[in-house]
């Protein structure tokens, strides 16, 4: 049915005329009512096709991110979301005496006071490998049949291209550390001010320690998939490090997995992590020791392990 016919096909003109003539009130409420009509059906069209064209590009979003975004494509085909919480006030849950703060400088020592002491540190690390209790010391001493040479050039200063190099591939849209520098920032900065970062990565590197303030970092609390209740139980801290720490321990890691990739230190089932590694020996050993079902089998394909 045509909806629009009646509102195409009204003669404007002769109807302010007729009007003007015989001011005929009940046929100005049933034009009225036409043209309402009409505009209404014109409204429902529009709608739907705002509606069909919103679909499609949903999915032609969704399509687009399973070949660059695989993490964003699993997340919308799972609809997933992100919750939030505005931490204005929290309840501290004591057995005795309850309480809300709403005091922002209380929320304040109340957030640190509890990530400071969520996870105790029971024992300082040791400082040397010696120290270290004899289960932990045979895993940590050098192996007896791998050449400690090939770690020499591990420390050596790299070039400016493989730093832009590493810089680029860092992820966009990240949060920042406590300087808010961002990938962004680092990934535009011109060759002068690259060439003075270059400066201070070949200064860590050179003394294998890293700034003070590179030390320091953000924490923020987000929620746990569960109702939030304004009680910091219900949170897990996600830390916000320097970019310019990430891209350099990103640049020792290339380095390193390199290293024990084409040297073959790691043995066996250890090398799910490094280039070219594939996480199906480790997971069928795993189920070798515990046992499979009767009526499980392992496909002779290889098993893909996404790594996000």
């Amino acid at each position: 049915m045509n909806v629009l016919g009646p509102l195409i096909s009204f003669d404007f003109k002769k109807f302010f005329i007729f009007i003007r003539r015989q001011d005929d009130f009940k046929f100005l409420l049933d034009s009225l009512k036409t043209i309402s009509n009409a505009l209404h059906g014109l409204l429902l069209l529009k709608e739907k096709d705002f509606q069909d064209s919103s679909i499609r590009a949903k999915l032609d979003d969704r399509d687009n991110n399973f070949e660059i975004d695989i993490s964003t494509f699993i997340d919308s085909a799972l609809s997933r979301t992100r919750c939030r919480i505005t931490l204005d006030r929290v309840f501290i849950d004591h057995p005795t005496q309850p309480e809300l703060l709403t005091d922002p400088h209380d929320i304040d020592d109340a957030v640190i006071n509890y990530f400071q002491t969520s996870v105790p540190i029971k024992s300082s690390p040791p400082d040397h490998i010696s120290a270290l209790p004899e289960r932990w010391f045979s895993a940590y001493c050098p192996m007896d049949d791998v050449d400690s040479s090939i770690y020499n050039s591990l420390l050596d200063p790299p070039t400016l291209e493989k730093w832009l190099s590493t810089v680029s591939s860092m992820p966009n849209d990240k949060a920042p550390g406590p300087s808010m520098i961002t990938y962004e920032m680092l990934k535009h900065l011109g060759s002068n001010t690259s060439a003075l970062v270059l400066i201070l990565v070949h200064s860590c590197l050179r003394t294998a320690d890293i700034l003070d303030l590179w030390r320091q970092a953000m924490v923020f609390p987000i929620p746990k998939p569960h109702e939030w209740k304004c009680q910091l139980k219900n949170t897990r801290p996600i830390t916000l490090l320097e970019v310019i720490r990430k891209s350099l321990v990103k640049l020792f890691y290339n380095r390193l997995a390199s290293i024990l990739a084409s040297n073959e230190v790691l043995k066996r089932g250890n090398f799910a992590g490094l280039f070219g590694g594939s996480c199906r020996d480790p997971i069928v050993i795993h189920w070798s020791n515990e046992g499979l079902p009767g009526k499980f089998h392992i496909p002779d394909s290889p098993i893909i392990c996404f790594r996000f």
